[in-house]
């Protein structure tokens, strides 16, 4: 049993102990506690190579101190030996409210939680920041050290659609879903949902049309309307599919049906630190040494889609895409038409 688990039942061991104001508790009345608590939670001896007095007066000053519970604890002397107890009556390290430290951790905790919002299974999440809220400090003065990315104005998240299509996944039921493309018109389809993934803020299902052999991509936030059809419209994969490997060679979520490229990009020094402390996909390899022009090298080996270009435009003027010859005329075409528009 790891070292911090043991530390925890020894503090509940000597928390008892130190609360029970009806027994003197001398120090080898408590390490004997701390050991029985072992022994019974997790089968270590109780003597020999137990927990010995010096551990546990380090227990105790470690229950006392502010990085702790906090707790005052009295020595009180009986001739020449001491016997240990909590200044007031009944007091209990399960009573301390949570300090400055413990109350950011929950917090954040609590926020990496409410990343799951809408998922059956982290429904009860809601409860618990209700009920962590009202019944101690949390939301008092608590200064959070993390922040997480996340929209809860996504359209489509706001009406349970994530929920809909998550149920339908796991209980393996075909959706018929209004469909509404950018530039097109919304139109109904029958899908056999399999994935949901997320990329850049937004939430996509993959799964398969009735109309098309396939798997396809649908954005949430452009799904009008859910409603679910049973089991016996359902398409099933394979068992041994995998949407690791299936997303394996691409940025995002798109995957089309063309070869895996060398793609090679040169890019300025500012754009190269941060592209080898962030890489830009699981394959990249970036050339530490310096070109002619003082520019590196990076490659990676993926499919060409609109994710991939969109990302690397992001970098403008700080990195040129080298090859492939195809993804390079891309870029360039793209260049054109943003310089139609600022400049012609």
């Amino acid at each position: 049993m790891a070292t911090n688990k043991n530390a925890q039942i020894r503090y509940q061991a000597l928390d008892r102990c130190l609360s029970n104001w009806s027994r003197r508790y001398y120090i080898d009345d408590l390490v004997e506690a701390c050991n029985e608590a072992l022994y019974l939670y997790n089968g270590e001896s109780k003597k020999g190579d137990g927990v010995k007095k010096r551990q546990v007066q380090e227990d105790l000053k470690f229950m006392e101190s502010e990085e702790g519970y906090r707790m005052m604890i009295d020595a009180i002397y009986d001739g020449h030996k001491k016997y240990y107890r909590y200044h007031h009556r009944n007091d209990s390290i399960s009573e301390r409210p949570f300090n400055q430290e413990e109350l950011n951790i929950v917090s954040d905790a609590m926020m990496l939680l409410k990343r799951f919002e809408g998922i059956p299974q982290f429904s009860w999440v809601q409860d618990i920041e209700k009920q962590m809220y009202s019944t101690s400090q949390l939301g008092k003065n608590v200064r959070s050290v993390v922040s997480f990315q996340h929209n809860p104005y996504l359209k489509g998240m706001d009406k349970d659609y994530y929920k809909q299509i998550f149920d339908a996944i796991v209980n393996k039921q075909a959706i018929g879903i209004t469909y509404h493309p950018f530039g097109k018109d919304a139109k109904p389809t029958v899908v056999s949902p399999y994935h949901l993934k997320q990329y850049n803020n937004r939430w996509f299902l993959v799964g398969k049309r009735d109309d098309f052999d396939g798997l396809s991509n649908f954005a949430i936030d452009r799904i009008e309307g859910i409603k679910e059809l049973g089991r016996s419209k359902f398409e099933p994969l394979d068992e041994d599919f995998d949407f690791g490997e299936f997303f394996e060679d691409v940025v995002g979520v798109s995957v089309e049906d063309v070869p895996v490229d060398d793609v090679v990009i040169y890019a300025n020094e500012k754009a190269f630190n941060y592209i080898f402390t962030k890489p830009l996909h699981e394959s990249q390899i970036v050339k530490r040494e310096l070109l002619p022009d003082g520019r590196r090298e990076i490659n990676l080996k993926v499919k060409d889609n609109y994710e991939l270009r969109a990302l690397l435009r992001s970098f403008g003027s700080q990195i040129e895409v080298m090859k492939p010859d195809s993804l390079r005329a891309k870029m360039r075409e793209d260049i054109e038409k943003l310089q139609k528009m600022y400049v012609g």
